[in-house]
């Protein structure tokens, strides 16, 4: 599978066990993570989102993500801005 650059935004591919992080949310990758003894796909180090806000940095398996074409991570409505 062919790895992303740093800071481009993907899209999880299934939920993430353990966590509130479920297909379809949104990140960032902050750290590209090459395979070890434990894990041993690569993976990435995503810094997760919601309306702007960081909620939580996750390590995933490239597999679980794909990339995701906007360049907005979970972007605010323009309507709910100022409010």
């Amino acid at each position: 599978m062919k790895t992303a650059e740093l800071f481009q935004s993907l899209e999880l591919s299934q939920d993430v066990p353990n966590t509130n992080f479920h297909q379809g949310d949104r990140g960032v990758i902050v750290e590209l993570l090459e395979p070890n003894e434990n894990e041993p796909e690569a993976g990435y180090l995503l810094e997760m989102f919601q309306n702007g806000e960081t909620l939580d940095v996750i390590a995933v398996p490239i597999s679980w993500a794909k990339p995701f074409l906007n360049s907005e991570v979970n972007p605010v409505p323009i309507s709910s801005i100022n409010k």
